[in-house]
């Protein structure tokens, strides 16, 4: 088959096109900047030129985009989206039941959200790895002096400066803040449920935020305030107090280095080690770190993140707070080590510090299981069966 790939800035977009050439399929690229600032008018001119000529029998893109929907159900061309992003406000345009689509989502939770409300067009897919890419990866002398450490963190800490929550917050009633941070203090503390958006139900708490801070939701959305506001602002709030909190505690413990652009000031005794490249450095941090600690977004609500995949892929151990999704794929303390606080994870850090061999040999079955079950190949073919037979 001919495969239109679609391309903005996508994480993964070689390792993508290496699956279906492998698999025997023609990709052609297209860059073309999906996420359009005011000009939607001359980036569907140029999407809709792009699919009529080059002929294509499928389009894909990593997230969904209903401007590339609407095209590909223009010409009647299959319309693949494999989705590594949750929250994802695109998935509520009234797009998302066009009959080319085929959207497969990695949050097992998100997706039987939306099938519970008659979309037949998602599915559930967790996302993959490159195993020949990575294991091509060397190490050097100065990548071990670099990347080597007891514990690692590879994060973003939503602690920028157009954090939604903070410009918000200096707006709220006392009362609607004490409530909002009465809820993300719950949350914070909570791994394998999400409670942000129910309680925003109540009607003077949505209101006093969307007064604080307007969102006002497309035409084309069926998404509800509450989903925005909890995802969007609250849930990036508590990633921030949990990995904050995490990573003060356990660099007092532990020789602990932390890979992101946020600002770490107030956690002095962490090694702060900026940004790594996605596609090299941060696979050796994965390999050279001896335990890779992964806080999940809580808005993500059961799936495995990217970032346990790739920890996992490169054939390091991680330790993760509980994800649902996982257990279905990986068996505990064989191919992964989970945490429920954070008491528990400093325990299971000075345990699997001291047991080198148990650590080591939970790695290798990780990245063994990766190998023959998790590669894109497999993902894909496992996608382009659906697509065929749906």
């Amino acid at each position: 088959m001919r495969i239109l790939y679609v391309d903005w800035n996508m994480y993964g977009k070689q390792d993508i096109i290496d699956g279906f050439s492998a698999l025997g399929h023609e990709v052609i690229c297209t860059d073309i900047p999906l996420v359009y600032e005011g000009d939607r008018e001359k980036l569907e001119k140029q999407l809709d030129t792009c699919v009529k000529d080059l002929g294509a029998d499928i389009a894909f893109t990593s997230n969904y985009y209903p401007v590339v929907s609407n095209i590909c159900e223009k010409y009647k061309i299959k319309y693949i989206s494999w989705v590594y992003d949750n929250p994802l406000i695109s998935l509520y345009d009234k797009s998302i039941v066009n009959s080319c689509n085929y959207v497969f989502m990695f949050d097992s939770a998100e997706c039987k959200r939306l099938q519970n409300m008659g979309i037949c067009t998602v599915f559930y897919m967790p996302l993959a790895v490159n195993p020949k890419r990575l294991d091509k990866i060397e190490i050097t002398k100065e990548d071990k002096r670099l990347f080597s450490s007891d514990v690692s963190i590879v994060a973003s800490l939503y602690n920028e400066k157009h954090n939604l929550y903070d410009r918000m917050a200096p707006k709220l009633s006392k009362y609607t803040r004490g409530y909002l941070e009465g809820l993300m203090d719950v949350q914070k503390s909570l791994f394998g449920g999400f409670i942000l958006e129910e309680p925003l139900y109540k009607t003077e708490i949505i209101s006093d935020m969307y007064k604080a801070l307007p969102y006002q939701i497309p035409n084309e959305s069926f998404a509800s305030q509450q989903y925005v506001y909890a995802n969007y602002f609250l849930a990036r709030k508590t990633a921030y107090m949990q990995r904050t909190e995490y990573i003060s505690e356990l660099s007092k413990c532990f020789d602990m280095k932390v890979y992101s652009g946020g600002d770490l000031s107030s956690i002095p005794l962490a090694k702060h080690m900026g940004t790594v490249d996605y596609m090299t450095d941060m696979n050796k941090v994965f390999r050279l770190s001896k335990i890779n600690l992964n806080i999940t977004l809580p808005s993500i609500q059961s799936g495995i993140p990217l970032r346990a995949m790739d920890i996992m892929g490169n054939g390091g151990f991680l330790l993760t707070n509980y994800q649902k999704d996982m257990f279905d794929f990986f068996e505990p303390e064989v191919d992964f080590v989970y945490y429920t606080s954070l008491d528990e994870a400093k325990e299971l850090i000075s345990y699997y510090l001291e047991h080198e061999d148990e650590r080591k040999c939970i790695a290798a079955n990780a990245k063994e299981k990766m190998t023959k079950y998790h590669s894109f190949e497999d993902r894909i073919k496992d996608t382009l069966y659906i697509v065929e037979n749906a």
